[in-house]
């Protein structure tokens, strides 16, 4: 290619600097570990976010709620349609 592409090539990330992927403290809790969940799947990311809610704020009291309603919601409206 041309010499002064600067798509040529990646840019540089941590594991070309020579840090191991293992190297960074992992801080999911031990069930989460053991089910294999962590930030880049789904589940994880989702619990991720969930713990780092402060219940001493009042958005993420608000945002804990709209969560509870987001996951409620289907569970009680298919209890409602079957009663």
């Amino acid at each position: 290619m041309y010499q002064d592409d600067p798509y040529d090539e990646a840019p540089a990330g941590p594991a070309h600097y020579g840090i191991p992927p293992g190297a960074l403290p992992d801080k999911r809790p031990v069930e989460a570990q053991r089910m294999g969940l962590s930030r880049h799947t789904q589940e994880g990311a989702l619990m991720e976010f969930a713990t780092h809610l402060s219940p001493a704020k009042p958005t993420h009291r608000f945002i804990a709620w709209i969560m509870l309603a987001a996951f409620a919601a289907p569970v009680l409206y298919t209890v409602y349609i079957l009663l």
